[in-house]
């Protein structure tokens, strides 16, 4: 078995301000994994609306080492988005994995980058006019459909989708479910709505993600089937590009990302997230580091 220091960057709005341990202020630690503010001194408080999480995992490789943190990450994450009563989230974000008695460690780089905006054209224009002047989907449907590609989280979009969903199909206070199947097809259909273990009815009910459910990706799923479903049947025309990336973009939440292992160039240098991060110089990757250099070719660690 080895040893893995895993280090995790937590974007939040929380001031950690534990101040129990005067040498190790605005920290502390629950479940052996060390929780502190990114930077943080009693001269000029708390810097940066960060925090990392550090611990060390023994276990065959890295990816389990990681999955075991992850996990145990997780737990405690959402309990703190409870009791801090603002933003907290880790899973876009930097991290740093280093084996005991290596110089190298796994690094990954994640960087906020601009929003990519879409042409809204004659043909946006055109399909803009001809819904205005159809009386037959409810107000409801476009109301919640702004409010998914406005949510950011993942479940929040799909909360929203599903309710424009049963929105667009209600008939007189009852759902069509052969419109519904129409719009989806039926194996989607069934994997959404099926009584008692479709996900609209576990996510509703309380139940959350289990690990089948994150194969796929239902937010762009569904997304393309309703623009198909407005083209095909509604507009007879296709008016919405239904070959869009990354469709619903957002102002916030646009990231990008570099996974690479990295070595001292000096052994007497101790591996951390908040040095190796600050060691990125203008975006060229430690190129002019006299810290790290990115090495590859790495088969086992």
């Amino acid at each position: 078995m080895n040893k893995y220091k895993i280090e995790q960057k937590i974007s939040t709005l929380a001031q950690c301000a534990v101040m129990e341990n005067r040498e190790k202020p605005a920290s502390f630690e629950v479940e052996k994994i060390k929780f502190s503010h990114w930077d943080f001194d009693y001269k000029e408080g708390w810097r940066g609306k960060a925090w990392v999480a550090t611990s060390v995992v023994e276990a065959k490789d890295y990816r389990k080492a990681f999955l075991e943190f992850n996990k145990k990450l997780s737990k405690i994450i959402s309990r703190i988005s409870l009791i801090g009563q603002c933003y907290v989230e880790y899973f876009a974000e930097s991290f740093l994995i280093h084996k005991e008695g290596s110089d190298i460690a796994l690094f990954r780089y994640v960087q906020d980058r601009k929003p990519v905006g879409l042409m809204f054209m004659e043909k946006e224009l055109k399909a803009l006019e001809t819904l205005l002047k159809n009386s037959k989907i409810k107000e409801e449907f476009y109301r919640y459909w702004n409010d998914a590609v406005n949510a950011t989280g993942y479940s929040a979009k799909l909360l929203l989708m599903f309710s424009a969903i049963e929105a667009l199909a209600k008939k007189k206070n009852k759902k069509d479910w052969v419109l519904i199947e129409k719009i989806l097809g039926k194996k989607l259909e069934q994997e959404i709505f099926r009584r008692n273990t479709g996900l609209r009815h576990r996510l509703v009910h309380g139940e959350y993600f289990n690990r089948k459910d994150l194969k796929k990706d239902y937010v762009e799923m569904i997304h393309k089937k309703i623009i198909h479903y407005f083209n095909a049947e509604i507009l007879k025309n296709n008016l919405i590009s239904e070959d869009i990336k990354h469709p619903q973009r957002h102002f916030w939440g646009n990231k990008e990302e570099l996974e690479v292992f990295i070595k001292k160039r000096n052994k007497n240098i101790c591996f951390s997230l908040v040095d190796v991060l600050n060691n990125l110089e203008k975006k060229e990757l430690f190129e002019n580091s006299n810290k790290y250099k990115i090495i590859r070719n790495i088969r086992k660690y």
